[in-house]
């Protein structure tokens, strides 16, 4: 173990820091012949990463990159990986790459990725950490049984973290129980410490780590996990249980749009009905839409209105707020908040967007649709796309509106079913 530099190096070191001479602490971590004074710069550095964090530059983490990389100790090396894991995780992607490019060149002369088996036996977690990132990315058989046996027995938080992400990656239906096991953790258990955000990582990455593996069984985890009494867990299965595509994942996430007393749950289960829509197999695109419709029209008794209009008003891409928008016109919203979303869309840079609000606002029979239509018309330019689409929407409103619909537009399914190409009739 690495001892304490003197007082008199100890206060240079902090005076360093005090004065925000980050580069000059790395030179010492890099260059200094004692030990000693190399991990209590980087100790101290890792005292003041906040401030190092504003200042670092790419020429400043590359050195610490080689410091890891090169230095002969590893507690040394360990208070600089606290360092690099502070500033940006994917750092260590980094070092590895570095690993795997010159295996023979390693700090111990141990080739890699056999030094990863001596780092995961050290009591640092930051070596540990560094030695499961290597693993998911070696895969022999040795390297994998390791990680899963980290997942099983490891309990620093991080390190379990980055472990079961790499289970995830690696995708063998081995890692599916020794995953599902940290679906259980107690989070009440660490209320109110620091570990209680640790836990609930750990729990996030496992839900993903199962998507990544896909199996049925690791279905079945997570379909035990969306029963689960942890709110924030259930909440993220349901987000996520949709990049399955399977036929049953629309029930599961439908269900749960019938949370009264939960509106982030409901907001995810919707956001989870966007993600079955655009994982579905092709076949099984139409099915699961008219599954959705139908589920949601005979058991869900809350109002979903708003939850599908947010995604039309602010989800990341195209394809989820077309198929938000087309939902709410087959559900036949008649809510301000289905109908102002579907408004407001007319507005949208996409095409394909606009004309499927269009087409569903034909679907809807609101009171004020007319009112709201001629505030579009007394707004838009008379030359926008706003103002020829709500003139359209002014002159059926007493039409049949299946026949205004057939005339705006006609639908049919692409390469992905989530995406819709509009064709004008």
């Amino acid at each position: 173990m690495a001892g304490r530099p003197s007082p008199r190096n100890t206060d240079q070191l902090y005076a360093l820091s005090n004065r925000g001479e980050y580069g000059t602490l790395i030179r010492y971590i890099r260059n200094h012949n004692d030990e000693s004074v190399r991990f209590g710069a980087a100790g101290v550095l890792s005292e003041s990463i906040e401030g190092f964090k504003e200042e670092v530059t790419p020429q400043l983490q590359q050195a610490l990159v080689e410091s890891v990389l090169n230095d002969p100790s590893d507690d040394v090396r360990a208070a600089v990986l606290n360092v690099l894991l502070a500033i940006n995780e994917s750092t260590i992607d980094t070092i590895i790459t570095r690993l795997e490019t010159d295996p023979q060149s390693t700090p111990t002369g141990t080739p890699y990725p056999l030094i990863l088996t001596k780092w995961h036996a050290k009591p640092r977690a930051p070596l540990r950490f560094l030695a499961v990132a290597g693993f998911g990315r070696a895969r022999s058989r040795n390297t994998i049984e390791k990680l899963r046996t980290t997942i099983i027995r490891e309990e620093n938080m991080r390190v379990l973290r980055r472990a079961i992400e790499e289970g995830g990656a690696v995708g063998d239906e081995r890692f599916v129980t020794p995953i599902q096991e940290h679906l259980r953790l107690d989070n009440e258990k660490y209320e109110g410490t620091t570990k209680s955000k640790q836990v609930t990582r750990v729990k996030e990455a496992a839900v993903e780590a199962l998507v990544k593996i896909g199996s049925s069984g690791a279905y079945e985890a997570l379909l035990t996990a969306s029963r689960s009494s942890d709110e924030t867990l259930k909440e993220h299965v349901i987000s996520e249980i949709g990049k399955f595509g399977a036929q049953d994942t629309i029930d599961v996430v439908v269900d749960k749009l019938d949370a009264d007393d939960n509106e982030t749950l409901r907001q995810e289960a919707a956001e989870g009905v966007m993600t079955t829509f655009r994982e579905s197999d092709f076949e099984d695109g139409h099915s699961v839409r008219q599954r959705t419709i139908e589920k949601i029209d005979e058991e869900i008794s809350t109002e979903v209105s708003e939850e599908f209009a947010t995604i039309v008003s602010e989800a990341p891409r195209n394809a989820e707020k077309r198929n938000a928008a087309w939902l709410l016109g087959q559900l036949e919203s008649e809510t301000d908040i289905a109908v102002d979303s579907l408004l407001d869309a007319l507005n949208d840079d996409d095409e394909y967007l606009r004309t499927i609000a269009a087409a569903s606002l034909t679907n809807i029979d609101h009171s004020k649709l007319e009112e709201k239509v001629d505030a579009v018309l007394d707004t838009a330019d008379e030359d926008s796309e706003a103002h020829k689409l709500a003139s359209f929407l002014k002159s059926h409103l007493t039409n049949d509106a299946e026949a205004a619909k057939k005339e705006l537009v006609d639908y049919r399914y692409v390469s992905k079913p989530s995406d819709y190409t509009v064709d004008r009739a």
